[in-house]
């Protein structure tokens, strides 16, 4: 567990346009662990096919080499192609209809995803974002091969809600129900890993803004993860611009499941990276365990 200031958080619960109501009372289970609701019903309308290929990427990543990677060493190339463990997460960020990435993740009640926390929550004007929803192996010829997915609850460390600790820019997300089935035994799930270490090699999926990258449809790359500091992890790859905070990194990747063990997802240290090179996620530990057994 990292050794930080305890931030003594509390459960709240809002509908999906009264983010401004009082908190509720403490959670003393996990003083950490910060829980929003939304209703899904809402947002299962509000996300048409024309809002989804409108929606714009959410991060702070540019085009170019970023000066950490000044140098001869050869660094790879995205390959196009996704899976349907993972999706794109569609979402308002208060500023208009964006998307980051998303992955499903085992328990046991079947509904979970892992997604950046800067992608759930706004730490810097503290807010979450409205209108989840995620859609696996969405891309535009076929939009939505596995249906749409609301989300009805998000849960974060209340380290990053209160003042964005990079080391905790990961949340987890619930989803509703759809046609009477859960999400894992739709499409399957990856499951957590923590405390893997270093130079671990990975796949990291995810979806690229569409102004480089115009098939607007999922990419993946493959390499060896290093170490940036002691909770933070790196993987260099080609071609990871905005929308792709909270791409899986998993490891022993199965082509058949399309699915493996997520050891990382895409943000924290300049929440995930400063170009489409270098990328960058908070290091998997007891953190994000605990964080997970809150999610129902």
């Amino acid at each position: 567990m990292k050794i930080r200031p305890m931030f003594h958080g509390v459960l709240l619960t809002a509908s999906l346009f009264s983010l401004a109501a009082p908190a509720a009372a403490a959670d003393v289970d996990s003083a950490r662990a910060m829980s929003h609701e939304q209703d899904t019903a809402q947002v299962a309308a509000y996300w048409t096919i024309s809002r989804m290929a409108a929606a714009t990427p959410e991060g702070l990543r540019s085009s170019g080499k970023s000066p950490e990677l000044a140098g001869p060493a050869a660094i790879p190339n995205f390959k196009s192609g996704g899976s349907r463990v993972v999706g794109a997460l569609f979402h308002n960020n208060g500023h208009g209809d964006h998307y980051c990435t998303a992955s499903v993740i085992h328990t046991q009640g079947k509904n979970a995803i892992l997604t950046a926390g800067h992608c759930l929550y706004d730490a810097t004007h503290h807010k979450y974002t409205t209108n989840i929803a995620f859609v696996p192996d969405y891309n535009t010829s076929r939009p939505t091969p596995y249906g749409v997915w609301p989300v009805r609850r998000t849960w974060l460390d209340g380290r990053w809600t209160s003042h964005g600790d990079p080391d905790l820019d990961f949340g987890f997300a619930a989803v509703s129900t759809v046609g009477g089935r859960h999400i894992e035994d739709r499409v399957g799930s990856n499951k957590l890993r923590t405390t893997q270490g270093f130079h671990r090699w990975v796949r990291v999926i995810g979806y690229p803004q569409k102004k480089y990258y115009h098939a607007n449809k999922p990419i993946w790359c493959e390499n060896y993860t290093f170490k940036h500091s002691t909770y933070q992890q790196g993987f260099d790859c080609k071609g990871f611009y905005n929308g792709t905070s909270g791409s899986p990194w998993i490891i022993n990747y199965n082509k058949s499941t399309q699915s493996g063990f997520v050891i990382g997802a895409l943000g924290g240290y300049q929440q995930g990276g400063a170009s489409d090179s270098r990328s960058f996620s908070a290091v998997f530990d007891s953190d994000i365990a605990t964080l997970l057994t809150k999610v129902n």
